[in-house]
């Protein structure tokens, strides 16, 4: 659920390794424009009122601790750190914004009916423009009723499902050719009472590195059940005063920008893949326009479906600022692994994003300390991430990314970097295509000499949600 408007959210060596991948970053997003990372569209939903709801001509200006509108992964998911079942304006945002055709809510509403003699016909967000053409009114947000169209503003139970499939094709290395599922995925959440909620989210994993791929002859293919993973459950207090929250039970731990590709460095070689969930406490406040949340966690039960994790005691934190034109923040995670020999790891990053609609940019730069727990020396590394995307018309958004990770800056020329262009279609409802190409390089310097190439990769990805 969502208010009337879009408030605003809230040594030396290695850094010269490190410049000449984030000059190259730059010389690339500056000639060409991930529509798909769930980062984007929180931070393009900014732009217009009507992402989220239907225009709020009218619609009463609530006391600031009130306020609902978030620009990150609570203004469209139950889980606060996103993905899996969404939210009434985040069903709102997928049905109306995202898709080139298909019924949208806002043709079961009339947002005219609200507006005052004289009021401006839209309200709008630019970054030299700050926020223009809204009024606000005198009728509170919870009396219109159907500021989502047909959509339950307030439901006490949702169910919703995430499928998505992949054809890799390898133009270079030893990797061949694959179809596979990725993922399907289940959610519910029942709200029993207005500020407590639980939520389950769950299904079938894809497919891993070791398994079939379409020409192999390998006999051994993995069980069905092998698959099953439990993402997901938790119970949670919510909708308290300046947007805060408490839940408890398993969830993904907060961390960064959390794009939806668990094969980008920053997700990948930090951890934060798609089998990274934990169990823990965790607690955000959210109170327009700062933002801080921490939680404490337990992960690497092996009694737990799905649980690939290895067995550790941590703590994470986010916090920053988030206007409507632009983020940024900090992270902060800890993990202790307690099997004997294992090492510990200490990581900490900033992110931060610009919107120039329909140009939207991301950005995050992490440090990760492995703290070694034997005769094994410790490591330091950086990785860093770089997104700019273009939405070039209602429903199709190009973009171009890079990629950089060097887990050793002991070490000369072991850094891998990774530049992905790509587009993504949203044709109908509920339905979405992605269509990337990705160029990978190991070692040498980015800019003079690209280094040596690993594999060219072509992924053609297809999704169907609810």
């Amino acid at each position: 659920m969502s208010d009337h408007r879009a408030v605003p959210l809230r040594g030396t060596q290695w850094m010269l390794r490190l410049l000449p991948g984030l000059l190259c970053a730059a010389a690339v997003l500056a000639w060409a424009p991930d529509a798909g990372a769930t980062p984007i569209y929180a931070l393009r939903a900014a732009n217009a009122c009507d992402t989220c709801h239907i225009e709020p001509s009218g619609w009463a200006n609530p006391p600031d601790a009130d306020r609902l509108c978030t620009l990150d992964c609570r203004g469209c998911h139950v889980s606060p750190t996103g993905g899996g079942l969404r939210t009434p304006s985040g069903l709102y945002y997928g049905r109306e914004v995202l898709p080139t055709w298909g019924t949208r809510p806002s043709q079961f509403a009339d947002p005219e009916k609200y507006r005052p003699e004289g009021h401006p016909k839209k309200g709008r967000a630019r970054l030299f423009e700050d926020f223009t053409g809204w009024w606000p009114g005198s009728i509170d947000m919870q009396d219109i009723k159907d500021r989502f169209g047909d959509i339950d503003p307030d439901p006490k139970v949702r169910f919703g499902f995430d499928i998505r499939a992949m054809v890799y094709l390898p133009t270079k290395g030893e990797a061949d050719p694959a179809v596979f599922p990725m993922q399907s995925d289940f959610h519910l959440a029942y709200r029993p009472l207005e500020q407590f909620v639980t939520y389950l989210s769950g299904g079938l994993a894809g497919r891993r590195a070791e398994d079939n791929y379409i020409d192999s002859d390998r006999k051994d293919e993995r069980e069905v059940l092998d698959y099953f993973t439990v993402r997901e459950a938790f119970v949670m207090m919510d909708r308290m005063p300046n947007n805060m929250y408490v839940r408890a039970g398993r969830f993904a731990p907060p961390f960064g920008w959390r794009i939806p590709d668990h094969t980008s460095f920053i997700r990948r070689d930090l951890q934060f893949d798609q089998y990274r969930s934990v169990f823990g406490v965790e607690g955000g406040w959210n109170p327009n326009y700062p933002y801080a949340n921490v939680a404490a966690f337990y992960q690497g039960a092996e009694f737990w479906p799905g649980d690939q994790n290895d067995k550790g005691l941590g703590a994470a934190a986010t916090f920053g600022l988030r206007e409507l034109n632009y983020q940024y923040g900090g992270s902060l995670h800890y993990l202790s692994r307690t099997d004997d020999g294992a090492a510990d790891d200490l990581t900490a990053g900033v992110n931060w994003g610009v919107t120039l609609y329909p140009l939207v940019y991301l950005g995050e730069l992490d440090f990760k300390r492995s703290i070694a727990d034997g005769d094994a020396p410790s490591a330091s590394g950086l990785v860093a991430y770089h997104e700019l995307n273009w939405l070039m018309f209602r429903g199709l958004s190009s973009m171009l990314k890079y990629d950089w990770s060097d887990l050793n800056l002991d070490t000369k020329d072991d850094h891998s970097h990774r530049v992905t262009a790509g587009v993504t279609w949203h044709p109908y409802t509920h339905l979405q295509i992605d269509a990337q190409y990705r160029k990978n390089w190991v070692g040498t310097n980015p800019v003079l000499d690209l280094g040596d190439s690993t594999a060219d990769e072509t992924l053609l990805m297809f999704r169907g949600w609810f």
